[in-house]
């Protein structure tokens, strides 16, 4: 079953205001589903859209950086 968040509780979920949210809407920088005027935002697609900007670690840095050089 698939968990939809509404613009309160993804505010909540992901620590941004509405009206960055609002924002984010308007230039498609955000997935979501229009239902009539009402904006819902899937929970799977935004866990997947805030893992684009997730910062590799050192760790995981090194190790990529290892491999490279083999």
């Amino acid at each position: 079953m698939a968990n939809y968040f509404s613009i309160d509780e993804l505010s909540v979920y992901i620590k941004l205001s509405k009206s960055s949210i609002y924002k984010l809407t308007m230039g498609s920088g955000i997935p979501f589903i229009k239902t009539g005027k009402k904006l819902l935002f899937k929970k799977e697609a935004i866990d997947q859209w805030l893992e684009q900007y997730a910062q590799p670690t050192k760790e995981e840095l090194r190790n990529s950086s290892h491999h490279l050089l083999k």
